[in-house]
């Protein structure tokens, strides 16, 4: 026969250091929680830096390409003026080649913006009705 004192610890009733009440459950998940959520937040300071430091190295890649093209014109009007061409000439189409250049930019800006269209994203996985028939 057993004694109080040494009752069976392989029964199904947990003992008092073992047993886990529903506000410890609660507030471990809450611990939990609040860790991803703060590395969630970390996460995303750190691409918000890295977006930041992004931009601006592009910002820089486009000014130096903007400043690349403009010595180009440069170069090619100052050897048209070493050929003997007006500079009325030079400059007419030098501004030509600039408008033409823009006009082919807008024309890509245009046509990339056109692609990014969502809604045959949003109709391929949202089909209505209609569309069924």
């Amino acid at each position: 026969m057993m004694t109080p004192e040494h009752h069976d610890h392989t029964s199904d009733s947990p003992s008092k250091e073992e047993a886990v009440t529903a506000d410890q459950l609660t507030l471990s998940h809450k611990q939990w929680f609040k860790s991803l959520l703060g590395l969630g937040a970390l996460e995303a300071k750190i691409w918000i830096a890295s977006s930041a430091q992004l931009v601006a190295l592009m910002c820089g890649v486009v000014f130096l390409l903007l400043t690349s093209w403009l010595l180009l014109i440069a170069l090619i009007a100052t050897a048209a003026w070493y050929a003997g061409w007006s500079l009325l000439a030079i400059l007419a189409i030098a501004l030509i080649t600039t408008l033409v250049s823009a006009v082919v930019l807008a024309y890509l800006i245009r046509r990339t913006l056109q692609r990014m269209d969502l809604t045959r994203t949003l109709d391929a996985i949202l089909s209505t009705d209609s569309e069924d028939d």
